[in-house]
C-alpha cells in the first residue's frame, strides 16, 4: 500500500474468483488488519503474465477474478470501478500484478 494505491503482486494464474479472494483476504487480515474497503471511483490495471510453453487464461475471466477478489476489500463494490486496463504478456511463469487506487477528477479543458 502507498496512501491509498494498492499495488499487489500474486505468483500463480487462476481464474477461480474463490481462490483469489481467499488468498487476497487472508494476506490483508495479516498484513493490513485496519485496512477498511472505501467508496468511490477506482481504476484497477491488472497485468497477466504467462510462459510461453503453457496455455493462456482469458483476460476477462482472469479481471473478473481479481475484482472480486478486491471486492470487500479495496472497494466496497465493483461497479466503483470505473477504468478498467487489462494487459497479457508473455513472462518466465505465471504472475498476476494488480494496481488499484481511486481515480482522481479529470479536469477537461473547453475550447478557447
Amino acid at each position: 500500500m502507498s496512501g491509498d494505491e494498492l499495488n499487489l503482486r500474486v505468483d500463480a494464474l487462476t481464474t477461480q474468483s474463490g481462490r483469489f479472494k481467499s488468498l487476497i483476504g487472508e494476506f490483508f487480515r495479516l498484513e493490513f488488519k485496519r485496512a477498511r474497503p472505501k467508496w468511490g471511483p477506482y481504476e484497477v490495471c491488472i497485468e497477466i503474465a504467462h510462459a510461453r510453453d503453457t496455455s493462456s487464461q482469458d483476460v476477462d475471466r482472469v479481471a473478473k477474478a481479481v475484482l472480486d477478489a478486491l471486492t470487500g476489500v479495496v472497494f466496497h463494490d465493483d461497479s466503483q470501478v470505473e477504468r478498467l486496463l487489462v494487459t497479457k504478456v508473455e513472462g518466465d511463469g505465471p504472475r498476476i500484478a494488480v494496481t488499484a487506487r481511486p481515480m482522481k477528477p479529470v479536469r477537461i479543458l473547453e475550447d478557447a
